[in-house]
């Protein structure tokens, strides 16, 4: 199904929060949260409403960085928001309402007060968070300061406070599939950033945050390779360079982890052999089948692609030359986002091939080694 028709769909059935389950609308709903990953990067997770007993006034999709957040009740999220008469649909950076209702109770508010209380710190932090933007020149050109959702209730009211930015779209005159997939593109662009913006105002103490970016109860690390950035080393030789790097360990994000994972099950099925294991410093080696080997670097863009692809640049060279000596084996570039045919031009004109996931595919000139 096209985005268009995934997001549509639920309006079309008649959603009715009065009704169960298995109505058609929110059998479109779950239906939409399969087919959306479609959409989305590598590794972010699709969650949609209507998991408890009672269907919500408000249905919802929700698209969340597991290395920020699982859940809708507390950080930062990119949700897809239906109005109560399902007529309008908002695409919205948001914050979880119900880890500020908590902090509200823990200062011993409840009710209409404790509610009143959460939208106002969740307003006050969506404001901090628009100006970052503003000030990084990503606020999109069609964005809606605030979004109506037509319903009255404490979750209704708290997707409203917590907004950030977004669009909004009438079912009566719904985009086409490319402006949907733009503007879901621009989103995740804008995550990144409000990630970033929210740590600069914690870390500079300027104001307290109920919002976090990374939510201590529900994000985990896996540690798997060597972190460069612990401690200090100044190698003599490769030989040294290749050792140090096998003895230490570092944190692979669940994005980074879900893009190497997913590359690799697309190279064995082209009969290449991968190997991420006592290969030192590199995320991906590919063996084919007369032992010839492939370099790949991955990177997860946010919001800069030029940081990850000058980052896979000086990575794919130095470790090119670290572990072959200089010998001129091909290098691929992996990203789980498009990059922009500038960066793509500057790749190619240093012999680096790239490729990146784009709506379930791979893409870009580094495939010609998987004919």
């Amino acid at each position: 199904m096209s985005l268009g028709e995934l997001l549509s769909a639920p309006a079309a059935l008649n959603y009715n929060h009065s009704g169960d389950s298995q109505q058609p609308a929110q059998k479109a709903l779950l239906n939409a949260r399969r087919e959306l990953s479609a959409y989305v990067p590598l590794g972010y997770r699709v969650k949609k409403s209507g998991v408890a007993v009672n269907l919500p006034v408000i249905p919802w999709i929700s698209i969340l960085n597991p290395e920020l957040t699982t859940t809708t009740q507390a950080g930062l999220y990119v949700v897809y928001l239906y109005s109560a008469d399902m007529k309008k649909l908002f695409l919205s950076m948001n914050q979880g309402y119900t880890r500020h209702a908590e902090v509200a109770e823990d200062q011993g508010l409840k009710g209409k007060a404790k509610r009143e209380r959460a939208c106002e710190t969740l307003r006050t932090e969506a404001l901090d968070l628009l100006a970052g933007l503003q000030e990084r020149e990503l606020v999109p050109d069609r964005n809606i300061a605030t979004i109506n959702l037509g319903a009255d209730g404490d979750l209704p009211r708290g997707y409203e406070a917590g907004h950030i930015v977004g669009f909004e779209y009438s079912f009566i005159n719904f985009p086409t599939d490319d402006v949907l997939q733009s503007d879901l593109d621009a989103m995740f662009t804008i995550y990144d950033a409000t990630r970033a913006i929210n740590d600069d105002i914690r870390s500079l103490g300027q104001r307290e945050r109920i919002t976090v970016s990374k939510d201590p109860k529900t994000v985990i690390k896996k540690s798997t390779k060597a972190d460069i950035s612990s401690g200090f080393f100044e190698p003599r030789t490769t030989s040294e360079y290749v050792a140090h790097f096998t003895k230490m360990t570092y944190q692979v994000s669940p994005l980074h982890e879900a893009l190497l994972t997913e590359f690799a099950k697309f190279a064995e099925s082209k009969s290449w052999e991968p190997k991420n294991k006592k290969i030192g410093a590199r995320d991906l080696v590919l063996v084919g089948t007369s032992g010839e080997e492939i370099l790949v670097e991955a990177k997860t863009v946010g919001q800069s692609q030029e940081i990850v692809v000058r980052q896979a640049i000086g990575q794919l060279f130095s470790y090119r030359y670290v572990y072959y000596q200089g010998e001129d084996i091909p290098l691929v570039a992996l990203f789980n986002r498009p990059i922009s045919e500038l960066w793509q031009g500057l790749l190619t004109s240093l012999n680096i091939d790239f490729i990146y996931s784009h709506e379930s595919k791979w893409e870009g000139s580094g495939l010609r080694h998987f004919k």
